[in-house]
């Protein structure tokens, strides 16, 4: 089974003497956040039902581990500044930051009303697999 993702090397679409323009995202968001992450730490590490998230390294370097299904193990890749990576419903992610860092988090569903909680399904990470969250753990 495929793990669908994009990654895209973001560039400016303008530029003059003030500076740049550089496009992140055409489309539909219900939820952009700024997630600032210290080095060694975890986000991440569970699977949307239905939305569709779009991540943009700001600053950092993060490890990306993804799979299509608990068990498996996971395809490991790694996220650098200016990066953007699409991730779409029902891949199992989390970003590791292997530097301080600060992502820009765009996706589909709001977080407003307990709306994206309702659409995450959390895992354990372990031996380079996910697996379902123990009871209690």
């Amino acid at each position: 089974m495929i793990v669908k993702y994009k990654i895209t090397k973001i560039r400016p679409v303008f530029c003059d003497v003030r500076g740049t323009i550089t496009d992140l995202l055409n489309g539909k968001l219900e939820h952009v956040g700024l997630i600032t992450t210290k080095k060694g730490s975890v986000r991440g590490c569970h699977m949307h039902k239905k939305s569709k998230q779009f991540t943009f390294v700001f600053s950092g370097c993060f490890r990306v581990d993804l799979a299509k299904r608990p068990g498996i193990k996971a395809r490991r890749i790694t996220l650098v500044k200016n990066s953007m990576i699409e991730i779409d419903p029902r891949v199992i992610h989390r970003f590791q930051a292997l530097a301080d860092g600060v992502l820009v988090d765009m996706i589909s569903t709001s977080r407003r009303d307990n709306l994206y909680e309702k659409d995450v399904f959390r895992f354990q990470f372990k031996n380079g697999c996910f697996l379902p969250l123990r009871p209690g753990a």
